[in-house]
């Protein structure tokens, strides 16, 4: 039996960083890595023999424009970065975790000098724990970390077993097809860090859902009482879990389109969410599009809109074919103070929880759609400041289309679920496209927003829009 499969399967977006390593002459192995040498995930692990390599590593990454999403803040002895490898015209998204000790929340549970006196190369690039080294990291990801033992782990665990059967005289089990273990090391290393009671939990209960907690418990207990640092460590991190729900900092991605009547808000922002879902599902992260326009929900404004609409009258919506605007219209700037609570109401509600609990939201429209799509917003007084009271995108995209082609396009049914299919769209005057592109056009200077023309393919709108946007969400 043998627990090391072929390496050749592994993702080229991980060779490359290992690439990186190697030629950096940096010291390293790769741990818990039998699932990227199949070609079934794309996050790696990997251990450093000095300080000095680690630090370079990360180096080497963030020179390469990968991203630090978790610090050592976050979990001491490991870095985490996440970004996008070039694989051909493709890019892929991959998590590397550089690790300084073989440790999980801060519990050390081998020895790396030890692990790296024993290393395999198996080619330059692709170096791995010995097989002992492999059964304890194992088990000790499953005691410190899982709680569990899963498919990863069960063949070295079974491994040993076998081994032990066969040193035992079990007739059942051939010796030919066991590879000779050190016993001696494994007893070193499980007596130096304290957990072989552990070790034995982890083999009994190897094809059971869970640990039993009493057995999780004794051998954390252990390891904690003989060492005091690393018990603070963990009594800070359990803390920092229980408090972290209580933040009210947004912590989530929010991402505007606004643009003329047209210009594509709609099917860019359904084509973005589906380019997004690999990563965000990557990252753990929900995601979904809310649509900003006009739907009254505070209270008082839907019962005006309902008493309105029986006298088929507008008072909320945008007041359309107007080519002429007042110098200063009390009732316009009364009105922007209304809207300005109407709408902050649908962000406390609908925006700002998902946003708190670290989502992905991309809206068609947004508040600032009301300077271009009202002809009196350019000579108002308050709409500019009131503007700038209205939270912040964390970015806002102007999607933009000369008026020939606009009112040549297209409507699509925005409900969720549906494919992206045309429907009617009412065609508006040319002038009054005209006023709405160039309102909108001022309010991409003055707010800065970031301008995509919408003719251009839409793929590549949305890589733009991801690559620009993803580092938000960590």
């Amino acid at each position: 039996m043998t627990t090391t499969p072929s390496y050749q399967q592994t993702i080229p977006g991980i060779m490359n960083v290992l690439q990186l390593f190697h030629q950096a002459k940096l010291s390293y192995i790769l741990f818990k890595c039998e699932h990227i040498f199949a070609g079934e995930n794309k996050n790696a692990d990997i251990l450093f023999e000095t300080d000095d390599d680690y630090g370079q590593a990360a180096r080497l990454l963030e020179q390469q424009g990968w991203a630090l999403r978790f610090s050592e803040r976050f979990e001491k002895y490991k870095l985490m970065y996440c970004g996008f490898a070039d694989i051909g015209k493709e890019k892929t998204f991959h998590f590397i975790h550089l690790h300084r000790e073989i440790a999980w929340h801060g519990i050390k549970a081998l020895d790396k000098k030890w692990v790296f006196e024993r290393k395999k190369i198996v080619t330059p690039l692709i170096v791995v724990p010995s097989l002992e080294d492999s059964i304890l990291i194992h088990a000790a990801h499953v005691l410190f970390e899982n709680f569990k033992v899963t498919e990863k782990e069960r063949p070295f665990l079974n491994q040993f077993l076998d081994q032990n059967r066969s040193k035992n005289g079990d007739p059942k089990r051939d010796k030919k097809d066991l590879k000779p273990m050190d016993r001696k090391y494994l007893q070193q290393q499980l007596t130096h860090h304290k957990w072989k009671g552990g070790f034995v939990s982890v083999l009994k209960y190897k094809d059971s859902p869970t640990l039993p907690p009493g057995s999780i418990t004794a051998t954390w207990i252990k390891k904690l009482v003989q060492e005091p640092a690393t018990a603070a460590y963990v009594g800070m991190k359990i803390a920092q879990k229980i408090f972290r729900p209580l933040q009210w900092k947004r912590r989530g991605c929010l991402i505007a389109f606004i643009g003329v009547n047209g210009s594509g808000k709609s099917t860019l922002a359904r084509k973005t969410l589906e380019q997004y879902q690999p990563l965000t599902r990557h990252l753990g992260k929900k995601q979904q599009s809310y649509y900003f326009g006009w739907q009254p929900e505070f209270p008082l404004t839907k019962l005006l809109s309902r008493i309105l609409q029986k006298n088929d009258k507008k008072l909320f919506q945008e007041i359309n074919f107007v080519t002429k605007s007042k110098k200063f219209d009390l009732f316009q700037e009364l009105l922007f103070i209304y809207l300005f609570f109407e709408f902050y109401y649908r962000y406390v509600c609908h925006l700002r929880p998902q946003l708190r609990q670290g989502n992905l939201i991309i809206t068609d429209r947004y508040f600032y759609d009301l300077y271009g799509q009202y002809p009196y917003a350019g000579n108002s007084f308050l709409i500019k400041p009131l503007l700038h009271l209205f939270p912040k995108p964390d970015f806002t995209y102007l999607l933009d289309l000369e008026v020939e082609k606009l009112r040549k396009r297209g409507k699509i049914n925005r409900e969720a679920g549906k494919e992206i299919t045309a429907i009617e769209r009412k065609i508006y005057p040319y002038d009054y496209l005209q006023q709405q592109r160039e309102n909108y056009l001022f309010l991409q200077r003055y707010l800065s927003t970031r301008y995509l023309h919408t003719a251009m393919d839409i793929q590549q709108c949305t890589t733009t829009i991801i690559l620009e946007s993803w580092r938000k969400l960590l």
